[in-house]
């Protein structure tokens, strides 16, 4: 077994054994802000007397175990019942939300009880069609980037410090397809009031071509201030860390 010590921000420390699990310190901070469905937060300035982010103590979070063994595809659409099985599973350190569905999909969330608020939705569904269920080909990935950035707030879409990386990713041996997001702008709306739009969240695609996962690990605590506050809450590593776990386990799991 051996330990990967990861950026002292969050303080995560990661097992890799014969039962492959994590855990990530996650420390505390101001109070909890809004993330949205589509993987963005968007708020107005905190007040002029709010103080900064206090430093604290990093607490432990264990995060989802699963099988070393490689991922096994599956053979048939997952019906009503079992994506419910999955939409009801639940994790100690995290607080689950079911998102909701329809016939095919089930969406869920889950959310860190500690600070910073980092949130993990994972949507599973059939391939209806063949277009649905694109082969995790990064060629053809990175040519839908433009399609791709549609998720985004437009306001961030075309920033230069925005960034919006496609890269090839394996979970448990499975290739899958990975997207980080990163983008901060302040200004004023249509209404001429403050208004904040950002993103720090990396998202995993996988599909065996017959049912699909989407697992998107991004922060959801309160405006940071910036992208380096934000990158120094919530890196980029940290992220794909918890985007791994639950992509690995879910993967596992519909099976």
């Amino acid at each position: 077994m051996r330990s990967v010590a990861l950026p002292a921000a969050l303080g995560f420390a990661v097992a890799l054994g014969l039962s492959a699990g994590c855990r990530c310190g996650v420390p505390t901070t101001a109070p909890a802000g809004a993330g949205s469905a589509a993987s963005t937060g968007s708020a107005g300035p905190p007040a002029a007397d709010t103080a900064p982010p206090p430093a604290a103590a990093a607490t432990q979070v264990q995060l989802p175990r699963s099988s070393d063994a490689p991922v096994t595809r599956t053979t048939r659409p997952l019906d009503r019942a079992q994506l419910d099985r999955l939409a009801a599973i639940e994790f100690p350190d995290f607080e689950r939300e079911d998102r909701g569905g329809f016939p095919g999909l089930a969406e869920f969330r889950h959310t860190t009880r500690t600070r910073p608020r980092l949130a993990v939705t994972v949507t599973v569904a059939t391939c209806a069609a063949p277009r649905t269920c694109r082969a995790m080909d990064l060629a053809a990935w990175t040519a839908r980037r433009d399609e791709l950035m549609r998720g985004l707030p437009e306001a961030l879409r075309h920033r230069p410090d925005t960034r919006f990386e496609i890269a090839a990713r394996a979970i448990s041996g499975a290739p899958a397809i990975a997207v980080y997001e990163l983008g901060y702008t302040a200004g004023s709306d249509e209404h001429d009031q403050p208004s904040i739009d950002y993103i720090d969240a990396y998202v995993l695609h996988y599909n065996d071509g017959v049912n699909q996962l989407r697992v998107m690990a991004n922060y959801v605590d309160d405006t940071s201030g910036g992208i380096d506050q934000l990158q120094a809450l919530a890196p980029r590593e940290d992220l794909e860390k918890l985007a791994v776990a639950f992509a690995s386990y879910y993967a596992h799991a519909w099976n």
